[in-house]
């Protein structure tokens, strides 16, 4: 570590700061992976179905429905973040409009579901 300022000015330049980071990426993953919690949700509602056995399967798959619902709105909630970072900072542009068309189709889902119950 140099005492010099213009050094650590320089190299606090070169430092990766967040900025920097893929934004548009990170927001199409997350996207990606909140259609999967979604898809996994479904799996289990479908499974809920069935005929009832013991008591133990629909006590876990209201557990792990519960688990993935929460998985789904904080991944759904970072890929919103994360597209409007990328859009508005010029990193990975086309991806974080794509992330924000896969968010899209949730949002409407869940626009129609609740102006269906009005």
């Amino acid at each position: 570590m140099s005492l010099d300022p213009w050094v650590a000015l320089e190299a606090q330049r070169r430092r990766r700061h967040w900025r920097n980071w893929p934004w548009g990426w990170v927001a199409l993953a997350l996207g990606l992976l909140t259609w999967v919690a979604f898809g996994y949700m479904v799996l289990l509602g479908a499974a809920g179905m069935r005929m009832p056995g013991d008591g133990a399967a629909p006590r876990w798959q209201a557990t792990m429905f519960n688990v993935s619902l929460c998985a789904a709105a904080v991944m759904y909630a970072g890929s919103a973040a994360s597209a409007v970072l990328g859009w508005r900072l010029h990193r990975a542009r086309r991806a974080a409009g794509l992330a924000a068309l896969l968010l899209a189709v949730p949002t409407l889902l869940l626009a129609w579901a609740i102006l269906a119950q009005l």
